[in-house]
């Protein structure tokens, strides 16, 4: 009995020291100090509100107004420091009760930070309602301007064409338009400036285009921003070995589909109708000029004038190059671009010819100081006044109807010496090339 007892009690006495051998160590390791210190910029300004974390814990606390801090953490804890616009810094605790913490920049997160206002931003107004689209997908569309190539690419912004003329105008509204006699055009933001139109922009020189579209816009560039704000940035040149772009294409364009009109037949028959429904006892608006109808048979078989396809039935083509040379260092860097756009559009008499030259170069003489100089030249020459009128009062009256409803043979009497096309003033068709070279312009 004594013996099992002996034995019990050296068991007790050995199960205690294996625990006394496993708590030591735990205990030891529960033990924290209290670490303090500061933290600041590079530049030595102390830092308030950056985060200090023990990795892999939820615990931690932030910098105060001083950029000092305290937490408790155990030797071989990983303190994290993390602050926006600055890289995430973690320092192992070891011996040290006290830390002074130096943080660098972090140029990759300022490259996100909005700035607002006129100046040149890296992103625009994040916290609004925002849509963006590359530059690189831009170049890749075969269109004269900036404005056209946008067609169906942001939502909530509406692109359209206002006539089929190579320099038309593109008009754009964001959220629609707010006004019925106003100009609905939105603010035009380019490299940091207002301008009035951006149909003088390549698109192989765009780098990226953002459309504010909510309040945020009027919040920052004012009442000129209450029909939302395009902003555009250019391509600039970056730090390394100099590039060299050219990038071309060349297309053609045809009519898609004429509408149908009248036969000379059927164009003498429809006269006699609707001189009989103006008066059917007196027909001598269709007698004077087409004979009896007896003589309808006449008109029948005889080769009629396509005008459609003598005024838009020609074949055009596009052809665009440009070329680019970028390059650049750390602390100043350039970007020449050259870029033509020649087109001859399917409408007699219209082309178009559009030449860019521009030329950016940017200087860093201290970090503080950033110096920016860009210049845009752009040379257009346009001939042919396109389908709506343009010398007249009316911009509305569209020459698209003299070739669909003209005689398409010749009248005496109606379709000779009709030479006056004022909408005001004649009230017939007119010769559809006579309408196109009496619209017709260069400038």
């Amino acid at each position: 009995m004594n013996k099992i007892l002996l034995l019990f009690k050296n068991a007790i006495m050995a199960l205690v020291l294996i625990g006394s051998v496993f708590l030591m160590p735990l205990q030891g390791y529960s033990q924290s100090d209290q670490i303090s210190g500061s933290v600041s910029s590079e530049d030595g300004e102390r830092l308030p509100g950056v985060s200090v974390i023990i990795k892999g814990t939820t615990n931690g606390t932030t910098t105060d107004m001083d950029g000092e801090f305290q937490v408790n953490a155990r030797t071989g804890d990983v303190l994290v420091f993390s602050f926006i616009g600055m890289k995430t810094r973690e320092i192992e605790v070891g011996n040290q009760s006290k830390l002074n913490v130096v943080l660098s920049e972090d140029i990759a997160q300022l490259d996100e930070v909005v700035v607002v206002g006129y100046g040149t931003q890296k992103r625009s107004d994040l916290t609004g309602s925002i849509v963006s689209v590359e530059g690189d997908a831009l170049k890749k569309v075969p269109v004269s301007t900036v404005a056209e190539s946008l067609t169906g690419r942001l939502a909530g912004v509406q692109v359209t064409n206002t006539e089929g003329s190579p320099d038309s105008e593109i008009r754009i509204r964001v959220r629609g338009g707010a006004s019925l006699t106003q100009d609905n055009s939105p603010l035009y933001i380019v490299d940091g400036f207002p301008v009035n139109t951006i149909s003088d922009l390549s698109p192989s020189d765009i780098a990226s285009i953002d459309v504010l579209k909510d309040a945020s816009s009027t919040a920052i560039y004012g009442s000129r921003g209450a029909n939302g704000v395009v902003i555009i940035t250019t391509k600039n040149g970056k730090a390394g070995r100099v590039s060299v772009n050219y990038n071309t294409f060349y297309g053609f364009n045809k009519i898609a589909e004429k509408l149908d009109v009248l036969e000379p037949g059927d164009f003498a028959r429809w006269q006699y109708e609707y001189a009989m429904l103006k008066d059917d006892e007196d027909i001598s608006s269709y007698e004077d000029y087409f004979g009896l109808f007896s003589d309808i048979d006449l008109y029948e078989g005889l080769p009629g004038n396509d005008w459609q396809q003598q005024v838009y039935g020609r074949t055009g083509n596009v052809f665009s190059n440009d070329l680019s040379i970028r390059g650049g260092s750390d602390k100043f860097n350039f970007s020449a671009n050259f870029a033509r756009y020649d087109q001859k559009a399917i409408m007699v008499g219209s082309d178009y010819v559009r030449n860019n030259v521009t030329l950016k170069l940017s200087n860093k003489p201290h970090k503080n100081v950033d110096i920016n100089f860009s210049v845009r030249y752009s040379d257009t020459e346009v001939n042919g006044g396109g389908a709506n009128e343009q010398n007249e009062v009316s911009s509305a009256d569209s020459r698209l109807k003299h070739s669909v409803g003209y005689s398409p043979i010749s009248i005496d009497g109606l379709t000779s010496d009709v030479t006056n096309t004022n909408e005001q003033t004649a009230g017939d068709l007119v010769n559809p090339l006579t309408a196109v070279a009496d619209n017709n312009r260069e400038q």
